[in-house]
């Protein structure tokens, strides 16, 4: 009989501590739960009530606490799983046969855990860098782009004054040059026929 009263004090004592531990999480309730008294007193019936009353008082202070009681409420099943997807306990020959089946999949994990262990990760300080330099690396970026603008701007521009100097320069002199020379084609026949009529006048005299 003394027994199975100090189970149900532990366990009112256990559900006591769990309340007050969800009513600090979802209100943050410290200081009541700091003025909680360490070893409650009353009897198993006034306890109870007492854990009643104060699930009432958190279902209205916190709306979550609310929702999940009435999910409880509505699916009983989701809290309390029945007892038939429990696994079975096999014989201890059978754990044994189906340790050793595996025992190479425990070797190869026990290695790569302990490979993942010796593997040094890389120090943060270069990434927080690199972060740091994010702007700087973003104006970088735009300036090179405009510099590429830039000089993809200065190669038309090139192309057109080659173009031009192509047309006016080259294209150009050669046709004065082709008008040079027809002209000193005419002045030559002209020369020609001067020298020979002076020559004939010469040769009459």
């Amino acid at each position: 009989m003394a027994n199975s009263k100090q189970t149900a004090a532990d366990t009112l004592a256990l559900l006591e501590e769990r309340l007050r531990r969800v009513d600090y999480v979802l209100n943050g309730d410290g200081e009541a739960r700091d003025n909680a008294p360490s070893q409650p007193t009353g009897s198993a019936t006034a306890r109870l009530r007492a854990l009643e009353r104060t699930l009432a008082q958190l279902r209205s202070r916190s709306p979550a606490a609310a929702e999940v009681l009435a999910l409880q409420k509505a699916h009983p099943s989701l809290f309390h799983p029945s007892s038939a997807d429990a696994p079975t306990t096999l014989p201890p020959p059978q754990l044994a046969a189906l340790v050793l089946a595996h025992s190479q999949l425990y070797t190869s994990a026990s290695a790569n855990l302990t490979q993942l262990q010796d593997t040094h990760l890389p120090d943060p300080a270069g990434a927080v860098k690199l972060v740091d330099l994010a702007p700087r690396i973003e104006r970088g970026c735009a300036r090179q782009e405009e510099q590429a603008r830039q000089v993809a701007e200065l190669r038309a521009r090139s192309a057109r004054v080659v173009e031009q100097w192509l047309e006016v320069g080259m294209l150009g002199m050669s046709e004065r040059w082709a008008d040079w020379e027809e002209r000193l084609r005419g002045v030559e026949i002209v020369v020609r026929r001067r020298e020979a009529a002076k020559r004939r006048e010469e040769g009459t005299v």
